[in-house]
């Protein structure tokens, strides 16, 4: 039996019939006196249930709230308790629909809107002054286009909503305003700049509402429920509870404000309870005064007190929920904050003893020791070590963090160190999932919407679905190519290109070209999966269905939840993960099939791939047990035993960036409200953001601890330091997990092989399969796989021809595992390189000096190179642009001279002992001098910095040209006597802006090679060649792999065992 305090016995024995306000500070049990309350008035009043109804802030609190009034009352009830204003507002406009005959309401996601508005903004750019009443935007087409733009042109669609304004109507009144202050002087008038905004904002919804009415008939936003709710109840056409309690009321905005006004109207008692110091919807728009005054806010909106009651009032004076430390700390935080409500309620005294709690603060010196930090904290009070009264569930525990991107960034890492955690922060975002945009590209292939290139082929080959990486995506082409090249030699025929030869195996999976390898078994499985949902759809299957068939043909289900049941940490929370995105995706396109809506399902499509609005789910969440990662507003209504603060840093917390600056909501709302047309002060935002740093702090019951980065890029904000006295030095960072002891046990024995109690343990977690602890899974303990040489004969001794490239002598001398790595395909390309080659291109297939025409060259193969951002695209075009001119400014100066073009991309092959030195020349040019001819071999660079004179004399990729040249390699016609002496040299022609410093190209030139320097370089070709032909590769650590101004491939090879102290 629950015993109650003298306040707490007050509230008991309010008047149901009039308004009431319950304060308290958070942990005062004001939802346990809630439902207390339920239950009285129930058990005593003669009402009946329907009498009765209880308003949560979001369905998760409204779950719990439900389920604690069922318990406590222990009867069946008729009907929901506890709902969320929306969802009463729905109910009572359903209901009024059956009585009707008319069809139900149906919710109108933020998805859906956030599309609808993309269209209309769109079309507004296009032709702002043809298809639209107002003026051209002041705002960048950029901007406009945005997803912050579209996200307030929502807000203001929800406040015109909760002050039942039509936009249309709106529109009249501010040009009347307008001119009503050329004439008179009042205050209230809006400024005509930000009146401007609103008029522009206010056009675009106008035309959103018209083509969601031809749209999306019958579908209705959440704000706009709650007006059509509010509407309803004044018109008598439904009724209205005897009493409404709200929980949480310190989260009541002016729809669901509206809504209670409207209820109050019709006799309805209201009593809200909640505490206005710890309010987190400021980014929603402002938050009601409701918890100051019921009266005067309910009159506000219309109510007026015929009975001229006062409101009764009771402030709680006990903490329930933690000790005086946590009490304290956030009582000093209440007192920071202005006062709204009162405060009275922040004088409230704990009633838990002494050292039952406890704050800490903590600087770390980086994001990753933060995570470790927390997550060793974390593992420790699961294993009830290293401080705290008990061992705790996980879901005992929660992480805070100031956005939603940040909580899904931790909660991964956190996955990262095998710390189970669950976002409880909004929806899903589903583009952002890999298996989801896979599928959606699936699912357009098949409904024919948009038929899949090779491009996006191999796309999928390296995602979720295909199962290859980029290593082997790239051996994948390679194999194709020599197949399809040599199978063209023997049939007599062009070789098909690596595009058509990727179609076609993807088309006929069957029949199609592909090697049998893992690569090649990707592309089969892509087409027969796209094959199965392009048949499901042809015999007349709905979306839905053809996206079970490709479902159902990735075979991904079963393994994910195998692992989501029975793997490990890590590999489990991104199969539930995977599995959630997967299923929203069907609860998606199930919405669309059951709301006959008559959006085009190529528009579903492409509005899923393009949103970044969290999906509305009613799925249930994962009863698994994990910790909690979210952010200050998915903790209203909930508490934990330990809770953790994150993300408190310098521009991030507090936040004081303005909110609805764009169009000027914030500043609207506040208007309409009866006060000045201005956003809310620097003053009024850190207040907020102090709100919701005081309700992260309160929910904790045991422990509270902050963590703040400082290093050069970030330090901790103003908010850091009102922790001062509870700061710490050096927490903990190190894993408490088993791989976390067996990288310790490692080390141990590394360092001190005979230690007996570090080899005994290790074989105990070996024996337990655990990873890492078995040899043969450390660094470097397993033997080669194999010690043949990389060019070997038949034999299995060196091959007698050994491949030698120009451009590769030097760089395999600096490191030999740096080349061997490039040379079986393990490098890394980079959009410059493939820049690059398409200037190469064109100087090789040039016919004029024309810049425009070099530049065509270039751009007709723009589409291949793999910017990560148009951004990025745009910045290579302006490059290309220079290079080509660059180029068009070297072939005229060419033209003028006495220089004779001899060859282009011009081959040549050179046996040297062992070594085969064979290459391309970009260009071989010529020209007389009195002792004959000489011949020049050309290298074109696209690089940004040009070597020295000196550099270019020692340049070792032209020796190798004029090598070539001079023993013969490179045929050349000298148009001279046979007694004409042939002379050779090269250069190296840069053509980058900067290598060129504003002259469009520079020259670096190396003259003839003399006999001792044809013999040196010889013997070093030969030297090379036996480097290159080894069975081993040694990394030059010092000189070069760990240089940070020499960055190669060979990093993937040197980076320290877990076993390294």
């Amino acid at each position: 039996m629950i015993s109650f305090d003298a306040a707490q016995s007050r509230v008991l024995g309010l008047d149901a019939r009039r308004h009431a306000r319950i304060i308290g500070a958070a942990g005062t049990g004001k939802t346990t006196l809630l439902v207390e309350s339920y239950a009285n008035i129930l058990e005593n009043s003669g009402w009946q249930p329907a009498d009765l109804l209880v308003l949560a802030p979001n369905r998760l609190v409204a779950s719990r709230v439900r389920t604690l009034v069922e318990q406590r009352v222990r009867r069946v009830l008729a009907g929901v308790p506890v709902r969320t204003a929306s969802s009463f507002a729905f109910s009572l406009l359903n209901s009024y629909a059956a009585q009707l005959g008319d069809p139900p309401p149906r919710l109108l996601t933020g998805a859906a809107h956030d599309e609808t508005i993309s269209e209309v903004v769109g079309a507004y750019i296009d032709a702002p002054g043809e298809s639209h009443d107002s003026q051209a935007s002041r705002l960048a087409p950029e901007v406009l286009l945005s997803a912050p733009f579209r996200a307030e042109l929502r807000e203001l669609a929800r406040v015109l909503d909760d002050f039942d304004i039509d936009p249309v109507d709106m529109r009249v009144q501010l040009a009347e305003l307008s001119v009503r202050a050329r004439t008179e002087i009042y205050t209230r008038f809006p400024d005509p700049a930000i009146s401007a905004r609103w008029d522009e904002g206010l056009a675009l919804l106008t035309e959103v509402g018209e083509v969601l009415a031809k749209t999306r008939p019958g579908e209705l936003s959440a704000s706009s429920l709650l007006r059509r709710g509010a509407a309803l109840i004044r018109s008598g056409a439904v009724s209205a509870p005897m009493l409404v309690l709200v929980d949480d009321a310190q989260e009541l905005g002016e729809g669901q404000l509206a809504l209670l006004t409207a209820c109050a109207m019709r006799g309805s008692a209201v009593w809200v309870f909640g505490d206005p110091d710890t309010s987190t919807g400021a980014f929603q728009g402002e938050r009601t005064s409701i918890l100051a005054g019921v009266h005067g806010e309910l009159a506000r909106r219309g109510w007026e007190n015929h009975a001229g009651d006062d409101e009764q009032v009771v402030v709680l004076e006990t903490v329930f929920r933690h000790g005086p430390t946590i009490r304290g700390f956030v009582r000093d935080l209440s007192e920071r904050l202005g006062v709204s409500g009162g405060g009275a309620q922040r004088e409230a005294s704990s009633s838990v003893a002494a050292d039952a709690d406890a704050v800490e603060f903590a600087r770390v010196a980086s994001s990753t020791e933060q995570l470790g930090v927390i997550a060793h904290r974390m593992r420790a009070r699961r294993l009830g070590i290293g401080g705290g009264t008990r061992q705790l569930k996980w879901d005992d525990m929660a992480v805070v963090c100031r956005s939603r991107a940040e909580a899904s960034r931790v909660a991964r890492l956190l996955a990262m160190h095998q710390v189970p955690a669950g976002v409880a922060a909004g929806g899903v975002v589903l583009r952002e999932h890999s298996i989801v945009r896979e599928l959606v590209v699936l699912l357009q292939h098949a409904l024919g919407i948009r038929p899949l290139d090779a491009a996006a082929i191999l796309q999928l080959a390296g995602g979720v679905i295909g199962g290859l990486d980029a290593v082997a995506v790239r051996r994948l082409r390679g194999a194709m190519l020599i197949e399809e090249r040599r199978a063209a030699r023997a049939e007599q025929r062009d070789a098909l290109s690596i595009d058509e030869l990727i179609y076609d195996g993807f088309m006929f999976p069957d029949t199609g070209r592909v090697p049998d390898s893992a690569g090649g078994r990707a592309i089969r499985k892509l087409g027969q999966i796209a094959r199965s949902g392009a048949r499901t759809h042809t015999s007349g299957g709905t979306p839905r269905e053809v996206l079970w068939a490709l479902w159902e043909g990735t075979k991904l289900a079963e393994r994910w939840q195998r692992d989501a049941v029975s793997g490990r940490r890590s590999t489990a929370d991104d199969a539930n993960r995977s599995l959630d995105a997967t299923l929203g995706l069907f609860f998606a396109l199930q919405r669309h099939e059951e709301q006959n809506s008559s959006q085009p399902i190529e528009d579903l499509l492409e509005e899923l791939l393009a949103s970044t609005v969290p999906q509305d789910s009613l799925a249930q969440s994962s009863l698994r047990d994990t910790i909690t990662v979210t952010t200050p507003q998915g903790l209203v209504g909930r508490e934990f035993a330990l809770v953790t603060v994150l993300g408190v840093q310098e521009g991030a917390w507090p936040n004081v960036r303005a909110h609805g600056s764009l169009l000027g909501t914030a500043a609207l709302e506040r208007w309409l409200r009866g006060g000045q047309a201005l956003p809310a002060s620097r003053r009024e935002t850190i207040h907020d953001e102090l709100r919701l740093f005081l309700q992260s702090c309160s929910r904790a019951t045991e422990e509270l601890l902050v963590v703040a980065v400082a290093d050069d890029e970030q330090y901790p904000s103003p908010f850091f330091a009102f922790g001062e006295a509870f700061e710490t030095q050096e927490l903990p960072s190190a894993r408490l997990t088993l791989r976390g002891v067996t990288a310790e046990k490692r080390r141990q024995v590394v360092t001190n092989p005979d230690g007996v109690d570090a080899v005994a343990s290790l074989t105990e977690l070996a024996l337990a399969a655990v990873p890492g602890a078995h040899p043969d899974d450390w660094y470097g303990v397993l033997p080669a796989s194999s010690d043949i040489p990389l060019f070997a004969g038949a034999s299995g001794d060196t091959a007698q021809s050994i491949p030698v490239s120009p451009s590769q002598l030097e760089r395999a001398e600096e490191c030999a595992l740096d080349w061997v790595i490039a040379a079986l395909g393990g490098g890394s390309g980079n959009v410059q390189a493939s820049l690059g080659t398409l200037v190469h291109h064109a100087l090789e297939t040039a016919e004029n000096t024309d810049a425009e025409a070099l530049l065509e060259t270039i751009n007709a193969e723009w589409k291949k190179l793999p910017f990560q951002a148009e951004w990025e695209s745009e910045r290579m075009q302006r490059l290309a642009q220079q290079m080509a001119q660059g180029l068009s400014e070297y072939l005229r100066a060419f033209e003028v001279s006495d220089r004779q073009l001899l060859g282009r991309e011009s081959r040549f092959s050179v046996q040297i002992g062992n070594a085969q030195l064979r290459g391309v020349a970009d260009r071989i040019e010529a020209r007389p001098t009195p002792e004959g001819i000489e011949v020049q071999v050309v290298d074109l660079k696209t690089g940004k910095t040009a070597v020295s004179g000196p550099a270019a004399e020692e340049h070792v990729q032209l020796q190798a040209y004029q090598l070539g040249a001079s023993l013969g390699a490179l045929e050349v016609e000298t148009q001279g006597s046979d007694e004409a002496q042939l002379q050779t040299s090269a250069k190296l022609l840069y053509v980058h802006p900067d290598s060129a410093n504003g002259k469009g190209f520079v020259e670096r030139k190396q003259a003839e090679l003399t006999q001792e320097r044809k013999a040196a370089l010889m013997q070093r070709v030969s030297d090379v060649a036996e480097v290159m032909a080894a069975s081993n590769f040694t990394a030059r650590i010092e000189h070069h792999c760990s240089d940070p101004h020499k960055p190669g491939n060979c990093r993937l090879h040197i980076i320290q065992a877990v076993s390294h102290a």
